[in-house]
């Protein structure tokens, strides 16, 4: 089931950063939120094992439309402005052959074309449902969205004060980031809760407030492909036992296996996009803090060559639209053996597949 999260007033979702009233006195806040916040949020204070709760995808509504983070192998080559014409456009970046580097993979990605200067978009570049089917399905060029355009960001000052006296205590200032959205929404695909169309749940940071609507679930349909080539694109954080290597990778050779039931792919990593880590917190069901990881962020890309026969469909049947993060609840990374190869249940590495045209590949 897909719930859509319409915020009663703004949202405040706390990142990592220090938060101490007269030190580091200013919170930020992250938009969208990381995945673990809907699991406390869509329970409402009920009494269910976090074990029956399953959180899917996570991300956001952009005018009633799934909008996904930039892939982070393409670059913005185009940022229309208000007076201009034509489209914001994202191209993809091309494979060439390691050559007198360090660099860990044997492919690096770079543009084909010299790019004036990097462009940074307000709130990130999103892409939508079509966008993102022309993506896996490997076009060079598509559209994207300015998540900024969606949501403001306001300020809340205030100040701690005695309770008996109303004064203020020095030193006690703070403020706090504020996001008010417009034309859109959260969505998350949750199971095991009891959350209904119609409720209001409180959300984040500050009490806020959410009304809860029902919609239809979205099928991205993979991409036919049969050349020993395919890609994964992560539409969410994903912690990794290595870092940026899932446990299932052996970090010399960059060779593993992935295994479910009766089904397995053993493959190669070739190549990476990824961007610098996102510190992932919170708290337990008893209140005392998780201990903090590192993940890869959302639009993070892998490349991979199938081995010893593995097919395409098998990469399709085991990782498209199936949480790959190696981090679980509430066994961390140490969960026993017989657990080791069962999907993330909160939402972290929500992957989907796409294939690898051939003139991705260029040996110069």
């Amino acid at each position: 089931m897909i719930y859509q999260l319409e915020a009663l007033d703004t949202l405040t979702f706390r990142t990592a950063n220090p938060f101490d009233a007269g030190v580091n006195f200013h919170a930020y806040s992250q938009f969208p939120p990381l995945p673990s916040v809907y699991a406390g949020a869509l329970r409402k204070g009920e009494a269910i094992k976090a074990r029956k709760i399953k959180i899917g995808f996570s991300g956001v509504l952009l005018n009633n439309e799934f909008a996904f983070p930039q892939p982070l192998d393409t670059l913005i080559t185009n940022e229309k402005t208000d007076n201009q014409e034509g489209e914001n456009e994202l191209t993809a970046m091309a494979l060439f052959q390691k050559r007198h580097s360090n660099h860990e993979l044997e492919w690096m990605l770079a543009p084909t074309e010299e790019i004036e200067k990097k462009v940074s978009v307000s709130g990130g570049a999103y892409i939508k449902e079509a966008a993102l089917q022309q993506y896996l399905n490997g076009d060079r060029k598509i559209t994207y969205e300015k998540l900024g355009d969606y949501f403001k960001r306001e300020s809340h000052i205030g100040i701690e004060m005695e309770q008996k006296t109303h004064a203020t205590k020095q030193g006690m200032w703070y403020s706090t980031e504020l996001i008010r959205p417009h034309q859109c929404s959260l969505v998350v695909e949750a199971t095991g809760i009891k959350t209904k169309e119609g409720d209001v749940i409180k959300i984040g940071g500050n009490t806020k407030l959410a009304h809860v609507k029902l919609i239809e679930s979205f099928t991205i349909t993979p991409p036919v492909a049969n050349n020993g080539y395919f890609k994964l694109y992560f539409a969410t954080p994903a912690m990794f036992k290595y870092g940026w290597l899932p446990r299932w990778i052996d970090p010399k050779t960059k060779e593993g296996t992935f295994t479910m039931k009766k089904r397995k792919v053993k493959v190669k990593l070739i190549a990476a996009a990824i961007d610098k880590p996102v510190p992932v917190g919170g708290y337990t069901e008893n209140g005392g803090p998780r201990p903090m990881r590192m993940a890869i962020p959302a639009g993070s890309v892998y490349y991979f060559k199938l081995l010893d026969g593995s097919t395409y469909e098998d990469a399709v049947k085991l990782f498209h639209q199936k949480c790959l993060s190696d981090y679980r609840i509430p066994f961390d990374f140490n969960y026993g053996w017989w657990d080791r190869l069962v999907y993330c249940d909160r939402g972290f590495g929500y992957a989907l597949v796409g294939k690898m045209k051939e003139d991705m590949f260029h040996e110069k």
